[in-house]
């Protein structure tokens, strides 16, 4: 086997002084408590799905969640679940981070959540490799001395390398002019997706033809443009179901639907049960 040379690193990307350790592991299923919004004092966290789906609940909306999802959660960020009953996580609390640039318990310049979806091959098969590692190791009955510092060295991996495939997924394709427009559609639809909005309305604002909107918009996100509004609706009045004492009908107009009974409609095929039977459901 040829010699594959590493050498020391150049630079670290922690600030000097500051090298994350493991707080805390928790495995999280559909039985553990949630139910409050909550945040970690200078303190991350990354959240990694192994099975089922949820919603991440934030102060001002919320993100889906699916298996394979790896959640990079800044300190003091407010945050709550809604999982399914097949729900499988585990959580890892991360102190004394502090990345070059960022502040202390910060993974990502944004407030908002960070979500990569890891897959089977490469570079995500390692980080996968190291997320059991570390369940694993969490799960081993040792008090030994060396056992903290192993911990904070695989948790140390675990963030760089999150971190770079992250970075390379949301940059991979920056300087390519439809993943541009496609961003700017996606963006112009995030602002105006509780209006009535219809597709010439998008491209006018934009002043691309209709063909052209429908096709870069579904090539940035497998859907196309009103199938992602009317998703987006839909979440939005997820959210309010479960977090407000609206009525069914105030939540169809405040989501874009002149129509209660036809939102409604909407709603149960697309989340499998009506509003009324899911604001049950979810808020046992």
């Amino acid at each position: 086997m040829p010699i594959i040379p590493f050498g020391s690193p150049k630079q670290s990307q922690f600030e000097l002084g500051r090298q994350p350790y493991l707080e805390s592991v928790e495995n999280l299923n559909s039985t553990t408590a949630f139910g409050t919004l909550r945040s970690h004092h200078d303190m991350a966290e990354l959240l990694f799905i192994e099975k089922g789906h949820g919603r991440l609940l934030l102060k001002d909306g919320s993100v889906q969640l699916r298996t394979d999802d790896l959640v990079m959660i800044n300190s003091d960020v407010l945050h709550d679940f809604k999982v399914s009953t097949s729900f499988m996580a585990f959580t890892m609390h991360v102190s004394s981070l502090q990345l070059c640039g960022l502040t202390l318990g910060q993974l990502t310049k944004s407030a908002q959540p960070a979500v990569l979806h890891i897959s089977q091959e490469g570079q995500h098969a390692f980080l996968r490799g190291l997320l059991r590692e570390v369940k694993l190791f969490a799960a081993f009955n040792d008090d030994g001395p060396e056992r903290a510092e192993i911990a904070a060295h695989l948790v140390q991996a675990l963030i760089l390398t999150a971190l770079k495939l992250a970075a390379e997924a949301s940059s991979g394709s920056e300087d390519n002019a439809s993943y541009n427009m496609g961003t700017r559609i996606k963006e112009y639809i995030d602002a105006h997706y509780l209006e009535d909005l219809k597709l010439p309305d998008i491209a006018e604002a934009l002043h691309i033809n209709l063909y052209y909107l429908s096709h870069t918009f579904k090539d940035l996100t497998g859907s196309s443009p009103m199938q992602y509004i009317i998703r987006r609706r839909i979440d939005e009045a997820q959210t309010l179901l479960l977090t407000t004492n609206m009525t069914i009908t105030d939540i169809a107009m405040q989501c874009g639907y002149n129509n209660s009974n036809y939102f409604q409609s909407v709603f149960s095929n697309i989340v499998g049960m009506p509003p009324g039977k899911y604001r049950k459901t979810w808020s046992q």
